[in-house]
C-alpha cells in the first residue's frame, strides 16, 4: 500500500548509535519508567505494553492526590468524556479543568490500574495555578521506528526543567523532588513499580532516586495544598470535545473501540497512519452515498502526498485535523472536504444527555457551566498545543431534522409557480455548452480535413505528422480543413439513463430568461428530495438538452415525444432533432445514439455530432450535473450561503 508518510531511512539517519547505551535506561532497579507527552495516543500505547510486559504491582501516576476522587470518577464514566473543573483563590473568571482524555497516558495507566486491580498511587504535588508548560516535542511517529527508550534519551534532556531557582521552574522542579520521594518509599514497599509521567520531568526524578535525599524547596512547601475545594467533575458537550482531546476525536473514538480488542488480544498496536487512512475512506464512502462521486486512485494519492507535505512544513510527521480537512477540500472539492471535517471532528460515543454529572460547555477558551450564568477563562492544567485559528470556508449545512423538515415543506406542495434557477450555475452550464458546441465543431472539421502534396499554396497549413512519415521521400504534405457549412444549436448532455415509462425522476422544460440563456429540457433526481436551505432544493441532472438560441420550445414530456420513445435519452435527442435550429447537434453520452435516430435526424436534414463523455473530464462534468432549484427569486439574495463552498 502506497504510504506517503514511510519516512524510515530519515528517521533512522537521525539516531546515533551511541543513544544505544542508554544513559537514562528505562528500568531503574524495581521501576519501570514511561515517561510520556500529555494527550497522545502513542504514549498510552507504550502505557499499554509496559503494563502487559512488566506485569507492576503498583502504578505511579503524575497527579496529584487531591483530584484523585474526581479523577477516578472521570474514568469510570469513560468512554463519556468528562473533566475535572475547579475554582483557585484569587484567580476570579478563571476555571481550571484537567480533561479525562481517553488517549492520554496517565488516564489510561490510571484507567489499566483499575480494571486490573492493581493499586494506583498519585505521586505529583497541587500547587495554586498550576498549568503544565507546552514545549514542542518531536513528532511521536519516531517512536514506531526506534523505540521508546531511544526517543526518550535523545529528547528528555532538551526538555528537562533547567535547575536555576528561576521562579516559573521552581514550582516544577519541587514537583519532580516531590515524585522523587514518592518513588523512593513506594519501591521499598512494592516488587514492581509502573511509573508514568511528562517526559520533560524524566531526566532529573531518575536522577535523584540514588544519592543525597532531596526536599522540597522552602519557597514552594508553604503553597502546597493538601485539600482541594470548590472542584467538581463535569460532562463535556458533545460539540465541545474538539477543543479538549489531543487527538482527532475520531481517531480517540477509534482508539476506545479497540481497547477491547486490543486486551482480549494481547495486542498493543495502535497505528495511527492506518487510523487516518480509515477517516478517508468512511468519507469516501458519505462522498460517494450523497453525492454519487468517487475519489479516483490519482485524487488519493495526491491528497496523502499533499497533506504529508502540510504536517512536514509544521514540522510533524503525522497530519493533524488541519491538515486531514485542507488536503481534502484542496485536492477534491469542498463536499468532500467536508464529509471529513464532520467524520474527523466527531466522538460518536459522547452524548449530550448525562443523568450523573452536570456539562460543561467549552469553546474558544471560553467554558460554559450548567445552572451557572458566569462565563469562565479556561486554563487547562497541560497546557495546550499553540495554534493559529484557521477559517475553512464551507457551504452552511443544517441538521438532519431541519433538512427533514424543509424536505417536507417541498413535499407539501403539489405545485411551484415560482421555482427558478441559481443564476451563477446557470451561467456555468452557458458557458459549457457554448464550449461543447465549438469543441463539436473541431471535431467535425477534423473527420473532413485532407492531407495532400505540397504543390503552389500551403491551404490551411503544413502537416507536420504526414511530412514527417514521408520524410524519405522529400515532399512538404499541406493540410486543407472546410469549414462547416452549419453551426451547432443544439446540446444533449446524458449522464444516466432511464426508461421513459417510468416514474420517479423530475422531468421539467424551462425557458430561457433572457437572450443569453437557452431553453433546457431535462430529466433529474427528484424535486425536494435534497433539501439543503430553506425553498432550496439540491438535484442533480440525469440528462439535459440545451437549444441555443432559445426557440421557447414546448415540454417534452407533455408532448407526444414522451409517449413514443422507450428511454429519457431518446426523448431528449429526439427533440433536439425535431426544434434545433441549427443543422448541427452535439450528443455527450457513455454511448453513441441509436441508429433510428440517426435515420430520423438525416431524415430531417440535421447531423449527429457525437462525443463520447470521456472526452470531457470528471470535475467539469460533476460541476454541470449538480445543481439548485430556488422556490421564489426572493431566495436568492440569501442562497448563497447554503449553495457554494469558497
Amino acid at each position: 500500500m502506497f504510504d506517503p508518510f514511510h519516512l524510515h531511512g530519515k528517521i533512522k539517519s537521525t539516531m546515533p548509535d551511541t543513544i544505544q547505551d542508554s544513559r537514562f535506561p528505562l528500568v531503574h532497579e524495581n521501576i519501570r519508567f514511561v515517561p510520556v507527552v500529555h494527550r497522545r495516543v502513542t504514549f498510552a500505547e507504550q502505557v499499554r505494553l509496559a503494563v502487559l510486559e512488566f506485569r507492576p504491582t503498583l502504578i505511579a501516576v503524575e497527579l496529584p492526590e487531591t483530584l484523585r476522587p474526581w479523577i477516578i470518577r472521570g474514568i469510570m464514566r469513560l468512554p463519556q468524556v468528562s473533566v475535572v473543573q475547579w475554582h483557585e483563590e484569587g484567580a476570579d473568571g478563571d476555571l481550571f479543568y484537567l480533561p479525562i482524555d481517553p488517549c492520554d497516558a496517565l488516564i489510561e495507566a490510571s484507567r489499566l490500574g483499575l480494571e486490573h486491580e492493581i493499586p494506583l498511587a498519585f505521586i505529583d504535588l497541587d500547587l495554586p495555578r498550576l498549568v503544565e508548560p507546552w514545549s514542542y516535542v518531536p513528532d511521536d511517529m519516531i517512536i514506531d521506528k526506534t523505540g521508546l527508550e531511544r526517543y526518550v534519551n535523545r529528547f528528555a534532556p532538551i526538555l528537562a526543567n533547567p535547575v536555576a531557582d528561576d521562579p516559573l521552574t521552581l514550582p516544577h522542579v519541587a514537583r519532580e523532588n516531590h515524585m522523587a520521594l514518592h518513588l523512593r518509599r513506594l519501591r521499598m514497599r512494592h516488587e514492581r513499580v509502573l511509573c508514568v509521567l511528562g517526559i520533560g520531568h524524566f531526566t532529573r526524578v531518575h536522577g535523584m532516586l540514588d544519592g543525597p535525599a532531596v526536599k522540597i524547596p522552602d519557597a514552594v512547601a508553604d503553597k502546597i495544598i493538601g485539600k482541594r475545594e470548590h472542584v467538581g467533575l463535569a460532562h463535556l458537550r458533545k460539540k465541545s470535545v474538539r477543543e479538549v482531546l489531543g487527538e482527532i476525536p475520531c481517531m480517540t473514538w477509534m482508539f476506545e473501540e479497540q481497547r477491547e480488542e486490543l486486551e482480549l488480544s494481547g495486542k498493543t498496536r495502535f497505528d495511527k497512519v492506518t487510523a487516518i487512512q480509515s477517516i478517508l475512506n468512511m468519507a469516501n464512502d458519505k462522498y460517494e452515498e450523497r453525492y454519487r462521486e468517487k475519489v479516483t486512485i490519482t485524487q488519493r494519492r495526491a491528497l496523502l502526498q499533499y497533506m504529508r507535505n502540510l504536517s512536514m512544513v509544521k514540522g510533524r510527521l503525522r497530519p493533524d485535523a488541519y491538515e486531514l480537512v485542507a488536503a481534502a477540500k484542496g485536492i477534491v472539492d469542498g463536499d468532500y472536504g467536508y464529509e471529513v471535517y464532520e467524520i474527523a471532528h466527531d466522538y460518536p460515543l459522547q452524548d449530550d444527555e448525562s443523568d450523573d454529572q452536570s456539562w460543561i460547555e467549552i469553546r474558544d477558551g471560553r467554558g460554559w457551566l450548567e445552572h451557572d450564568d458566569a462565563k469562565y477563562r479556561m486554563r487547562s492544567r497541560w497546557e495546550n498545543t499553540p495554534a493559529e485559528k484557521v477559517n475553512l470556508n464551507f457551504r452552511r449545512r443544517p441538521t438532519l431534522e431541519t433538512r427533514e423538515q424543509w424536505k417536507e415543506n417541498w413535499r407539501g406542495q403539489d405545485f411551484h409557480p415560482g421555482i427558478c434557477s441559481w443564476p451563477p450555475e446557470d451561467e456555468v452550464q452557458e458557458h459549457f455548452m457554448d464550449y461543447v458546441r465549438k469543441r463539436a465543431l473541431q471535431v467535425l472539421t477534423q473527420d473532413k480535413k485532407q492531407v495532400q502534396k505540397f504543390t503552389t499554396a500551403l491551404l490551411d497549413g503544413l502537416d507536420i505528422r504526414e511530412t514527417m512519415r514521408n520524410w524519405h521521400d522529400g515532399q512538404l504534405y499541406v493540410q486543407s480543413t472546410p469549414q462547416p457549412s452549419g453551426q451547432v444549436g443544439a446540446v444533449v448532455l446524458i449522464f444516466e439513463d432511464e426508461r421513459a415509462v417510468e416514474d420517479g425522476s423530475w422531468r421539467s422544460t424551462l425557458l430561457a430568461e433572457h437572450q443569453n440563456e437557452s431553453d433546457i429540457s431535462f430529466y433529474a433526481s427528484p424535486l425536494g428530495e435534497n433539501a439543503v436551505g430553506p425553498r432550496i432544493c439540491r438535484t442533480e441532472f440525469r440528462g439535459i438538452l440545451s437549444i441555443f438560441p432559445a426557440q421557447q420550445i414546448p415540454d417534452l414530456w407533455m408532448f407526444d415525444l414522451g409517449k413514443s420513445f422507450e428511454w429519457c435519452s431518446d426523448v431528449l435527442l429526439a427533440g433536439a432533432i425535431l426544434f434545433n435550429p441549427h443543422k448541427y447537434i452535439a450528443y455527450v453520452s457513455p454511448h453513441p445514439p441509436r441508429k433510428f435516430l440517426q435515420e430520423l435526424a438525416s431524415r430531417n436534414r440535421r447531423h449527429i455530432i457525437f462525443l463520447p463523455s470521456r472526452m470531457f473530464s470528471r470535475k467539469q462534468l460533476k460541476k454541470i450535473r449538480s445543481f439548485h432549484i430556488l422556490d421564489g427569486h426572493d431566495v436568492r439574495r440569501w442562497a448563497r450561503d447554503y449553495i457554494f463552498d469558497d
